[in-house]
């Protein structure tokens, strides 16, 4: 884990791009830490419409890592799936849910 609360290495570095036009330079972009966690919020909802592709479709995904439970990593997963998911009380009690 990257210590930050999210899924990101925690460099802090940035990953912003220079525009060159009119006035001069001006930076636009997100630093290198929210670009990792945005690329991997982006590879999980993925996995999730992998496995549940319509309203009627049936799957279970287990999600087992606590950062999962940090707000700023909820609010990275798709709307639909937010009221579905449950905090992280361990392997056991997830199997047991389904």
């Amino acid at each position: 884990p990257s210590g930050d609360g999210g899924f990101g290495p925690g460099a802090g570095g940035s990953a912003s791009q220079a525009s060159r036009g009119g006035g001069g330079d001006q930076v636009l972009g997100i630093s290198g830490s929210e670009w990792y966690a945005q690329q991997a919020h982006r590879a999980v909802n993925q996995a999730v419409g992998r496995t549940i592709r319509h309203r009627f479709d049936w799957g279970a995904i287990l999600l087992l890592d606590a950062r999962f439970g940090d707000e700023r990593n909820q609010s990275g997963m798709s709307k639909w799936v937010r009221p579905y998911t449950l905090p992280d009380q361990g392997f056991g009690r997830a199997i047991s849910g389904l």
